[in-house]
């Protein structure tokens, strides 16, 4: 299914940067800042506001075709990969990386509970900065 279908099927109208923004969050596995993707799309595209790449990401994540995500310092980064993980966010560098889990990981424990949402979200400092220490 190619980009336009996934927004068309989630009821959004298909327009250029709606459409240049989800590829590229579909592209690009760094979970991007608005700031971030604005100033990778802004070199191609002279037109494309600020405030249009923040209304973009707000509505795609608001109908699910992206996730949301703040880090711990507050900052919202956004992932195209909807599937099931988790993700490590470094105190360091802000980097933000993804962790492969399992989503019923606790399932036993919250048994007869019901369960809207599940996220997993660890922080501490990446192996890059651990690793700049030591140097």
């Amino acid at each position: 299914m190619t980009s336009q279908d996934k927004l068309r099927e989630a009821g959004i109208r298909i327009t250029g940067p709606r459409l240049r923004i989800y590829d590229y969050l579909l592209t690009h596995r760094t979970h991007p800042t608005c700031e971030d993707i604005y100033n990778d799309l802004k070199t191609d595209d002279d037109s494309l506001s600020f405030a249009s790449v923040y209304n973009v990401t707000d509505k795609l994540a608001e109908v699910g075709l992206i996730t949301e995500l703040i880090s711990p310092d507050g900052q919202k980064h956004y992932d195209g990969i909807t599937d099931f993980h988790g993700h490590f966010f470094c105190k360091k560098c802000s980097k933000v990386m993804d962790v492969m889990c399992c989503k019923d990981f606790a399932a036993d424990a919250l048994e007869g509970n019901r369960i809207d949402s599940v996220s997993l979200i660890i922080s501490g400092v990446c192996r890059d900065c651990l690793e700049s220490e030591e140097s």
